[in-house]
């Protein structure tokens, strides 16, 4: 039997996202191959369980990640490996030589590294892991990109050629579905309070996510709408964010929430008026097609791969900067019927493409071409 092994992060390194692709595929593959795939990480893997990631002690997670988990790496033993994430591709430097597949979510890191995206720089440290995880990116034969944004970024930037990778969008999740009325009018007293309008944001401070772009948007919208209300999840507020709630008088029509368990993510979607979502980049982008698969209204832009996931489904800008425009946006949404009913419709149907199903084959369809 062939054996598979997807290798998958550390669990206190807070890698929601990712940690979610790995559980997924390392739980559900097995069943189309007879058993013959293993799901490894470096700790304790039953802590990756349902996106609740642990912390721990910086020492004991660096000892752990970069000290251990390449001795163990050096004597795992599989007919392919799978890295789960770009990130992560340094693994490939301490494994036996056998095929590799990677999946690649976004080039992020080595666009900030290599000065062609214009955020903040990461520690040296950092640039040293990002340098080796694309040297060894580069030499892999199979890799799975998870937008075509990506996969086009990967040619252009990194000179690989297109016919080494597939493209395979992230699934959705089925956890992911509408509200019952009841269990919506209990979400929204338990998350909304007595607001009129509840404006959301899932996604960390991180510059490229311009969440700070959506808390600007939602104060001109309070000049229309005073008695809105935008909560925000992953907080709490950066510095920036901050002052910029002080100076602008509405700290107030603010809330920051801790991340949450997915059951009680959808829940907070499924109950909220509309999802902004105003990235600047995006490998893929969460968050808009969780909010389309609960029925919520989504406002985002067009930005590297966020269109691909939101299609029609949602009302999108092309400048995520144009917080005016935005604004008319959420307006639009919370005060006309008809367009939240027929975004929510539109979502409804745009998750559909994003089955479970499809992804799962057409990862195993990436497998049985190694063999």
């Amino acid at each position: 039997m062939t054996q598979y092994t997807l290798l998958g992060p550390h669990p206190g390194g807070q890698m929601y996202s990712i940690s979610k692709y790995f559980n997924f595929y390392r739980t559900r593959l097995p069943a189309l191959f007879g058993g013959g795939v293993l799901g490894k990480c470096p700790g304790f893997i039953d802590e990756l369980e349902h996106g609740a990631l642990p912390t721990m002690p910086r020492r004991k997670a660096w000892w752990q990640y970069y000290v251990l988990w390449p001795i163990e790496l050096a004597h795992q033993n599989a007919d392919c490996f799978h890295i789960v994430d770009q990130g992560l591709m340094w693994y490939a430097r301490f494994l036996k030589k056998r095929r590799i597949v990677a999946t690649v979510h976004d080039l992020i890191a080595y666009m900030i590294s290599a000065g062609k995206l214009d955020l903040k720089q990461p520690p040296a440290k950092r640039n040293l892991v990002i340098s080796e995880s694309i040297r060894q990116l580069r030499k892999v034969e199979n890799l799975i990109s998870v937008s075509r944004h990506t996969a086009d970024l990967m040619v252009r930037e990194l000179e690989i050629p297109a016919r080494k990778i597939s493209v395979i969008h992230n699934h959705l999740d089925p956890l992911f579905a509408p509200l019952s009325e009841l269990e919506k009018i209990a979400a929204r007293k338990m998350f909304f309070a007595d607001a009129d309008y509840a404006v959301i944001h899932v996604g960390k401070a991180s510059a490229y996510k311009n969440r700070l772009g959506a808390m600007k948007a939602f104060e001109l919208l309070l000049k229309k709408l005073p008695t809105a209300r935008m909560f925000l999840v992953h907080g709490p507020a950066s510095r920036e964010e901050a002052d910029f709630m002080v100076e602008s008088g509405h700290a107030h029509a603010f809330q920051f929430f801790p991340p949450i368990a997915e059951e009680q993510l959808r829940r907070f979607y499924g109950a909220a008026d509309v999802l902004l979502f105003p990235s600047f980049y995006e490998g893929f982008g969460w968050p808009p097609l969780e909010a389309m698969g609960t029925g919520c209204p989504v406002v985002s832009t067009t930005c590297a791969s966020l269109a691909e996931v939101v299609g029609d489904a949602a009302l999108t800008l092309d400048d995520p900067n144009d917080h005016a425009r935005m604004a008319e946006m959420l307006q639009s949404v919370l005060t006309d019927r008809t367009t939240a009913a027929d975004l929510r419709d539109r979502g409804l149907r745009r998750a559909r493409h994003f089955a479970p199903e499809i992804a799962l084959q057409r990862v195993a369809e990436v497998y049985r071409s190694l063999t």
